[in-house]
């Protein structure tokens, strides 16, 4: 295919993507019109087959390492910093939280901390800011870790808080294992949160742990399926927390 026809291919690709968005349009010509923002001159339709049989998805290419995307032949640095930005930047706008969406109680935030870590396959820790209105404010990365463990840097967590303005916060972070119970671990390191936060005013409200399909609040020491049924268990847990106290 000559140059003529690889820009006419292209310009077909754009135009129905600018009329249509994604309807009608197979991943690999999805992946073949994003390639052709860092390979203009060549036609990049074998890659995306290529880049799809390797991955087995579409999804799986865009969340590919960067450097593991390089050893495909035809991918340049330039082609996996594209794929890979454009694979965060989806993960962004789709886990975000949108500012003022109300959190409750533990099964309020339960969808809010899955997004935010359920996709995550190394552990990762977020607070999530709310205001008096229970409001969510912000949320923040703390920090990113491995495999089977995380930190929980207490003087970040103060400051973002801080920053934000918050009266609450929410700490969630997810366990890839599959397993949502806190850890020895996890429970000393949010107590030294909550004590560090007390003084300035501002109520640690939960420690929510994600783990497959299950999530687990650590404060009510409760599993919160994250499925239909979790609100009525959070009451039923805040009740009988209540009850002990």
């Amino acid at each position: 295919m000559g140059d003529g026809m690889h820009e006419g291919h292209r310009e077909r690709l754009r135009r129905q993507f600018l009329e249509r968005g994604d309807a009608g349009l197979f991943d690999h010509q999805l992946l073949e019109l994003l390639l052709t923002y860092s390979i203009p001159r060549k036609d990049t339709n074998p890659l995306a087959h290529a880049l799809l049989g390797r991955y087995g998805s579409l999804v799986n290419v865009l969340y590919a390492d960067p450097f593991e995307l390089m050893r495909q032949e035809g991918v340049g640095e330039s082609t996996a910093v594209l794929l890979s930005l454009a694979g965060k930047l989806g993960l962004h706008a789709q886990y975000a939280p949108p500012e003022g969406a109300q959190v409750i109680n533990s099964a309020d935030a339960v969808p809010v901390c899955r997004a935010l870590v359920g996709h995550c396959k190394s552990e990762a820790l977020y607070l999530i800011s709310l205001n008096h209105a229970h409001r969510v404010l912000h949320t923040d990365c703390i920090s990113n870790g491995t495999p089977t463990e995380t930190f929980i840097h207490t003087r970040l967590v103060v400051e973002c808080a801080l920053r934000h303005g918050a009266t609450g916060v929410i700490l969630c972070h997810n366990h890839p294992s599959g397993n949502a119970k806190a850890s020895a671990e996890d429970v000393k390191s949010t107590t030294r949160v909550a004590r560090a936060l007390e003084p300035l005013g501002i109520a640690l409200h939960d420690h929510i742990i994600i783990g497959g399909k299950h999530a687990y609040s650590m404060f009510l020491d409760t599993m919160l399926s994250g499925g239909e049924g979790e609100q009525d268990a959070a009451i039923a847990a805040e009740r009988n927390k209540q009850d002990r106290e």
